[in-house]
């Protein structure tokens, strides 16, 4: 559970640290700091016990991930990174029809753009299936910014070459 309640937390602070705030939301409500997710999702400490709370090293807590094929030269997996179709589900979470095209959110949303297309060009895991996502979100970004045309043709060479090996 300590392991769990770690977990949302983290992702919660680094939502946080993506947004960036930047978004055209206008008056909704900010996402909930680490702080605040953690008195949610925590039991007060005298519910806890201290000698129970072993940490695991993170290996330990995630399944191996293996490489779809492996090219020459090319970097292995961040382990310490969410995988490549959480990253492609989260951009699409990340997409909503209030964001707006500013200069931040195009940087975020390319970013996470390359980084999906460089690791299912490197053979990581599961790169087919994010991309696929990928795919998905360019077709939203082109119809609510009107860009993106050239990062879908990119991410869709990249299934196809994916797909061949």
């Amino acid at each position: 559970m300590v392991a769990l309640a770690a977990g949302l937390g983290g992702a919660g602070a680094i939502w946080v640290h993506y947004d960036d705030n930047a978004s055209s939301s206008g008056g909704l409500a900010q996402p909930a700091t680490h702080a605040q997710l953690e008195q949610l999702l925590m039991p007060a400490r005298s519910e806890r016990s201290e000698t129970t709370r072993s940490r695991a090293p993170k290996q330990a807590l995630r399944p191996p991930r293996t490489a779809a094929f492996h090219v020459p030269g090319a970097p292995e997996e961040p382990l310490d990174e969410i995988t490549l179709p959480a990253r492609a589900r989260r951009l699409d979470a990340w997409l909503t029809p209030a964001r707006g095209p500013t200069a931040a959110n195009q940087r975020h949303w390319l970013y996470q753009h390359a980084w999906i297309v460089a690791g299912a060009k490197f053979g990581w895991w599961h790169g087919a299936e994010a991309l696929r996502v990928l795919i998905h979100v360019d077709r939203r970004v082109e119809s609510q910014w009107g860009i993106g045309y050239r990062s879908e043709a990119a991410a869709r060479r990249t299934l196809a070459a994916v797909e061949a090996k």
